[in-house]
């Protein structure tokens, strides 16, 4: 799948969802959606904004939290706290289940898949009885010097 298929994808998936609530579809709403589909990496309210800026299309930083809250809601994006800085985001469709190494040192986030993390939840809903419906894994790490 394009990414332009996967934008369109989720383009049909928040107009259902709009429709649903009985929400505005607003073109500030769609092109939020279309934007945070092109980025490979996290973000936060101020890097989006400012590609909105360098594109000369107006929006407020009000309208993309509050277009941020809604595609939460939507299941279109995922919400991370890391520590005490600002929230970040990542697309929440298309985009498989991963953890995150973040880098105290630089900030920098890795993201990461290890089958083992799976298994562990498998054994944990077995033991417990219950059905884990999603998880957070975040490592907190820094680079070791050099001896």
């Amino acid at each position: 799948m394009t990414k332009n298929d996967e934008i369109q994808s989720v383009k049909e998936l928040l107009t259902k969802y709009l429709e649903e609530k009985k929400y505005r579809k607003t073109p500030e709403r769609y092109a939020i959606l279309e934007e945070i589909y092109k980025l490979n990496d996290h973000f936060d309210i101020d890097s989006l904004y400012n590609i909105f800026k360098e594109k000369n299309f107006s929006v407020s930083k009000a309208t993309i939290y509050n277009t941020l809250e809604l595609l939460l809601d939507a299941g279109l994006v995922r919400k991370h706290q890391f520590g005490k800085v600002q929230a970040f985001y990542e697309k929440g469709f298309f985009n498989k289940n991963h953890d995150h190494i973040i880098m105290i040192d630089d900030f920098q986030i890795i993201e990461f898949c290890d089958p083992r993390i799976e298994q562990i939840k498998k054994d944990f809903e077995e033991a417990m009885g219950v059905e884990i419906l999603s998880h957070s894994l975040y490592l907190y790490a820094r680079k070791k010097e050099k001896n």
